[in-house]
Formats: C-alpha cells, sequence, structure tokens
C-alpha cells in the first residue's frame, strides 16, 4: 500500500509542479487588433464601397484570365 500512496505522491507532485511551470507562459495571447491601414472596413462585401468591390473583382477576372 506504500508503493501505491508514494506514487500518488509523485505524480500529485509532478501534476503540481507542472502546472506552476506552465502558469508562467502566456498561452492565451490575444489576437491582434484590426489595423486602421486596410482601406475598408473589412473583406465583407456588403460593407464594402461599390468601388472598392468593383476593384477587387476586376483584379479577380485578371488573375483568372476572364
Amino acid at each position: 500500500m506504500s508503493r501505491v500512496l508514494k506514487a500518488l505522491l509523485i505524480s500529485a507532485a509532478a501534476t503540481g509542479a507542472a502546472a506552476l511551470v506552465l502558469r508562467q507562459f502566456d498561452l492565451d495571447q490575444p489576437a491582434p487588433a484590426p489595423s486602421d491601414d486596410m482601406p475598408f472596413g473589412g473583406m465583407d462585401p456588403d460593407a464594402m464601397p461599390d468601388e472598392d468591390v468593383e476593384l477587387l473583382m476586376r483584379e479577380l477576372a485578371s488573375q483568372l484570365g476572364l
């Protein structure tokens, strides 16, 4: 029975040590904020000005060879 208790104690100590080490790392880094450098508010075509949609459609057509 003492072997089981020793193994349980060692396992608990290792788990606690691992938790302390992992807590030191910043694993939940926030996503970067959207920059104001974009010429339009996002990639939603309904929210874009018509001129930007036309420009992107022409660029897509030229890339596809249409």
